[in-house]
């Protein structure tokens, strides 16, 4: 027998719709006869389904443990609990904000933000890997609500992530990140670009198509001509992005941008500034080789951070810039937040 303590993020909901995705593998069916047969109880009574759980309800699971196993799938890699030893970039420092329901993360150079095969350790993991450190969560708590981060950005840029300790958590931070029109929110990131970029303003009148295969984005005018290779990737969306030059330096010809996202397509800033003909230093997807070799030879990845965002409940966070950018631009962090205070919402 197994038996689940019911918690805040369980809380709320019909017990039928927490076994639903207890035994996610399984039909709803299932469930049902499950509870006609006695083996779901709740709080050690016969239960319908329909009864609301309260945070310290407790949930027995009348199977052999192999069972339970089987019918869930539970693998060694479903099982896995990932240690916060195997991932010693994930400090203090890398915690930007806390409370009960958000985690604000400053995601190092070079990590994943969520794994794409098993054997990946991403900033994902060490999340769970921090609150299970924390006791915040326990394996068995993991089987209901699973933490995690609600963007995404590439492995090669850097800067803040929001996470998700709870289901309300999620909700806040689904709503803050899916919101159609960016006006209330503060997504602000610094690039190097090369050339001297004097874009400035509001630039909002892109479309922009993504294709599956191969990573790509396509960016083009509005009302101008489609290019062909976009014919058969589905109806264009808009993007927005405002634009700011904050430094130049003549010697490398760069330049350092500050960017305010809207809209959060993926490689959005990366091919909006390959667009308007000043691509991201080191990006090698939408950059220029020749000019990234010219800068450094040795240069790994699209200068591009993260900087700020502002959270639904108003707190503003902003992360550490990293030493790739600041080795071309040390006075990065005062030039990017004397603009920011001259940017106005809506």
């Amino acid at each position: 027998m197994r038996e689940i303590k019911v918690g805040k993020n369980e809380a709320g909901q019909k017990l039928k719709k927490f076994c639903f995705y207890y035994f996610k593998g399984m039909p709803q069916s299932f469930t049902f006869k499950m509870l006609r047969k006695k083996n779901i109880l709740l709080n050690e009574k016969k239960a319908t389904g329909d009864e609301v759980l309260s945070e310290g309800d407790t949930v027995q699971l009348y199977f052999a443990e192999e069972t339970l196993a089987d019918i869930r799938k539970e693998s060694e890699t479903a099982r896995f609990l990932p240690k916060l030893k195997d991932y010693p970039w994930m400090t203090k420092d890398v915690i930007l904000y806390e409370d009960a329901d958000i985690l604000v993360l400053d995601k190092p150079f070079g990590i994943l933000t969520q794994k794409g095969t098993k054997k990946d350790r991403s900033l994902n993991d060490a999340l769970i890997a921090y609150l299970l450190e924390k006791n915040e969560i326990t394996p068995e708590s993991l089987n209901t609500f699973r933490p995690s981060v609600c963007n995404r950005l590439d492995r090669n840029t850097s800067g803040i992530v929001a996470a998700s300790k709870s289901k309300q958590g999620a909700r806040n931070l689904f709503k803050l990140f899916g919101e159609k029109d960016g006006r209330t929110t503060q997504k602000i990131y610094l690039t190097i670009v090369h050339g001297k970029c004097n874009l400035k303003g509001h630039f909002d009148r892109l479309d922009y198509v993504k294709a599956s295969y191969g990573n790509q984005a396509y960016v083009w005018m509005r009302g101008g001509k489609r290019p062909q290779e976009t014919l058969r990737l589905g109806e264009p969306e808009p993007i927005w992005t405002e634009i700011y030059p904050l430094d130049y330096r003549k010697d490398k010809d760069i330049s350092l941008m500050l960017c305010r996202l809207h809209t959060g397509k993926s490689h959005q800033i990366r091919v909006t500034m390959q667009h308007y003909g000043f691509p991201v230093a080191g990006d090698p997807k939408y950059g220029d080789p020749a000019r990234n070799e010219k800068l450094d030879p040795d240069l790994t990845g699209q200068l591009l951070h993260a900087y700020q965002l502002k959270l639904p409940n108003g707190t503003i966070v902003k992360s550490h810039i990293p030493d790739r950018i600041l080795k071309y631009f040390p006075n990065a962090k005062e030039k990017a937040d004397e603009r920011i205070t001259k940017i106005t919402v809506g």
